[in-house]
């Protein structure tokens, strides 16, 4: 295996011929080769003791990403462990007093985790569950636990009073898991409680995943207003009505710009937001139908966005292609010269010619108002096109759009009609 270093500096009298060269520092190879064997633990371990000079750097590579405490538990002051077989007894210690040095060995370890997930799994009785971590940070409530963590995720109904610091000042991205927490009144404080902590611990988050959602956060809660954050995930299963204005409200304070939502109920039309809606939003991603995106886009209180994609189907009431038409008029209409980007993931069926003659006009009017990209297949279910819409899918008039294809699923011998530089499908 060769090894070609990323940046190639030259040296100050290196000869004006031939390729500047310089030599690799033993961290840059070694860097190399733990990108090659970044599935290999086994291999990285080794590695690790091997000699000196290269064990910190596998060790925090072998130790940067981790699924589960359980590793952890072997690095515990021995106060902390009853037995080998009492790991998940941790509900039941309550020694706080410990020295530094009894956590010496623990700090070393804990300091090179850069990724974490210690979410509960129920299927696997041998997993270190999330509640371990509850326990450590009322065992060790002033002290962050993994001072250089980028990446969490977590089951929300495990974390511990709110007085206590959660969260490391480094974290960037955190997965707040809410599955099988039953009790709403308990979820509504919690919800407002983890945002609130979240907030004073670590401020500069860019990202936060929502996986399954409390039935009813507080409405009351202050809007935080993170710095850094900028992409938002929402896919509870399933998504109770009224909660998305809620998450909205909380974070109305943010600068926002990319939100990926998953749709399953939309909240009581009747609802109204109290607050404006990501009104720094750019890029939206729902997973729902186009009728779903048409009601969050009339909501939205941003006037800068440029780029929506949508995949899912439409719902089995309506008419897809009737739905995105509606949907392009929308967005040619509030977004006029800025919206840039339509994205639909799955292939529109058109059943009618009346039906595609409006579409294509929406077509027509989207690129009017600036769109250049629209990554859409759309077929259609007869043989021959009018002449009309012949001449509405001329090329010449598209020439600002990229990927975009029309087919046909009945004609013999098939054919298709593509605008731009390259075919999405």
């Amino acid at each position: 295996m060769s090894y070609v270093p990323r940046k190639l500096t030259s040296r100050p009298n290196s000869p004006s011929c031939g390729t500047p060269i310089r030599a690799l520092l033993i961290a840059e190879v070694l860097e190399m080769i733990l990108d090659e064997l970044v599935n290999e633990k086994r291999s990285i371990c080794h590695l690790a003791f091997t000699c000196k000079a290269i064990a910190e750097p596998s060790l925090d590579r072998l130790w940067g990403l981790n699924d589960s405490l359980e590793p952890f538990i072997a690095l515990l002051p021995k106060e902390l462990v009853l037995d080998e077989d009492s790991v998940f007894r941790f509900d039941k210690l309550t020694i706080s007093n410990l020295p530094a040095e009894k956590w010496a060995t623990f700090d070393d370890y804990a300091r090179r985790v850069r990724r974490l997930y210690a979410k509960t799994v129920t299927m696997n009785p041998h997993r270190i569950y999330s509640s371990i971590y509850k326990q450590l940070i009322h065992i060790r409530p002033n002290v962050e636990l993994f001072p250089n963590l980028t990446t969490l995720a977590i089951h929300a109904k495990r974390l511990p009073n709110p007085h206590l610091r959660l969260f490391p000042s480094s974290l960037r991205s955190v997965t707040f898991s809410w599955a099988n927490i039953k009790a709403p009144e308990i979820e509504a404080v919690l919800w407002s409680s983890v945002m609130n902590r979240l907030f004073l611990d670590a401020p500069l988050v860019e990202h936060i995943h929502f996986e399954g959602s409390p039935k009813e956060p507080l409405q009351s809660l202050t809007p935080l207003p993170f710095q850094q954050l900028q992409r938002i995930t929402i896919k509870p299963s399933p998504l109770d009505p009224n909660v998305l204005h809620k998450y909205s409200h909380a974070l109305s304070a943010s600068a926002v710009r990319e939100l990926d939502l998953r749709f399953v109920r939309w909240p009581d039309p009747r609802l109204q937001p109290v607050s404006p809606v990501f009104p720094s939003l750019r890029k939206l991603i729902i997973d729902g139908s186009p009728s779903h995106a048409i009601e969050f886009v009339r909501l939205l209180s941003s006037p800068v966005l440029q780029e929506l994609a949508i995949a899912s189907q439409c719902e089995r009431s309506g008419d897809a292609v009737t739905q995105y038409t509606q949907l392009l008029m929308l967005l040619a209409d509030k977004y006029r010269g800025v919206f840039r980007a339509l994205k639909i993931q799955h292939p529109l069926l058109c059943h009618d010619q009346a039906g595609l003659e409006s579409f294509l006009r929406a077509v027509c009017t989207l690129a009017d108002a600036g769109v250049g990209t629209l990554q859409l297949n759309l077929i259609v279910g007869w043989q021959e096109l009018t002449r009309e819409v012949q001449d509405m899918i001329d090329p010449s008039k598209w020439t600002v759009l990229r990927h975009f294809r029309i087919t046909s699923r009945r004609a013999s011998p098939s054919w298709s009609w593509t605008a731009g530089n390259a075919l999405f499908g």
